[in-house]
């Protein structure tokens, strides 16, 4: 039982990682639309 208490743990900190990942992305398509899509209807 100890080694599925630390695999949770694992399990945790990959979905941490993951979710991270996910938002880093995020932000660079927002940085993207903002600087190069947004300007084209002005």
């Amino acid at each position: 039982m100890d080694g599925e208490r630390q695999g949770a743990g694992n399990g945790a900190g990959a979905t941490a990682i993951k979710y991270g990942a996910w938002i880093i992305m995020l932000l660079a398509v927002l940085y993207f639309l903002a600087n190069y899509v947004i300007p084209l209807f002005r």
